[in-house]
């Protein structure tokens, strides 16, 4: 009996140090595990680290968007329209164009014998914003007949213009710096004479910039208005050998009705000279056909 409790007992420490082995292991190798979880997750977090910071870079190089550029158009048009009074059609047209902050450039009317007022020619100038709202208004106000539009982009001749105008703006201010350090009257004159130059080429410069923005701002409208039935023909402009022949036959026949004008202005001075010329030139010839008389010889 005491031989098989021993045993007993000794088997009961062997599986408790079993068990105990067992855990030892585990923990060991869950703390393996961990490390190892942890060092993968490391590179990963590198790895997302560089890709955060190569995008940063990226978005640094990126260049930055270039500055929008406000297109410079000039538009020009013309329009005919038929109305039954063409005063009346002619006057709603001003203030149309007036209503939307424009102006009447210039105007030319025709009537007939009895004063009424049948065709109208108006040039009018309206802002380029609202060119289209004003071929709309006024092709209401009766039967249009004909429409023509035209359309020019001068956005590089703005760009160049201002881009001159600064250029000569900094010349100038050089040579002004030129001329406050000159010594010698020699290079004070010298200086000067450049110095105008430039400021006139300034000038030139600003005008022609007006000039597009004036263009450009003010779209340019051509308005007939003719009387109904009665829409001016317009004629087509001839070219070649007819069209010289006819400008040659022209200015010949120019030529001599100026001619024949002066002619007939000088006839009756001509006519004059003659009456008083004719009997003095016959009277000197009677003068040098007489021979002198000779004196008697005293002798």
């Amino acid at each position: 009996m005491t031989t098989k409790r021993i045993s007993a007992a000794a088997a009961g420490v062997i599986l408790a140090a079993a068990v105990l082995l067992s855990g030892c292991s585990g923990s060991g190798s869950s703390g393996e595990s961990s490390t190892a979880a942890d060092g993968a997750a490391a590179p990963r977090q590198a790895d997302s680290g560089g890709s955060e910071g190569s995008a940063d870079k990226d978005s640094k190089a990126a260049p930055a968007a270039q500055p929008t550029v406000t297109r410079a158009i000039i538009k020009t048009g013309s329009l005919s329209v038929e109305a039954e009074d063409v005063n009346s059609t002619r006057q709603k047209a001003i203030g149309i164009i007036t209503g939307l902050r424009g102006q009447v450039a210039s105007e030319d009317t025709g009537s007939n014998s009895e004063g009424r007022i049948t065709q109208a020619n108006l040039v009018l100038k309206v802002p380029t914003a609202s060119y289209e709202t004003a071929i709309d208004r006024l092709s209401g106000l009766g039967t249009r007949t004909a429409i023509h539009q035209e359309s020019s982009d001068v956005t590089e001749q703005v760009v160049d213009v201002e881009s001159r105008i600064s250029s000569q703006r900094a010349s100038l201010e050089r040579m002004r710096t030129l001329l406050a350090k000159a010594n010698t009257i020699g290079e004070v004159v010298s200086v000067e004479t450049e110095l105008t130059r430039r400021e006139a080429d300034l000038e030139s410069l600003l005008a022609k910039q007006k000039n597009l923005s004036l263009q450009t701002e003010l779209a340019t409208l051509s308005l007939t208005v003719a009387e109904k039935g009665k829409t001016p023909v317009v004629e087509k402009e001839d070219r070649g050998f007819l069209a010289g022949l006819r400008g040659g036959w022209d200015a010949f026949t120019a030529t001599f009705f100026a001619l024949s004008a002066v002619l007939g202005a000088l006839l009756p001075f001509l006519i004059v000279l003659a009456l008083i010329g004719i009997p003095l030139w016959k009277f000197r010839g009677r003068l040098r056909r007489t021979p002198a008389a000779v004196p008697p010889d005293q002798g």
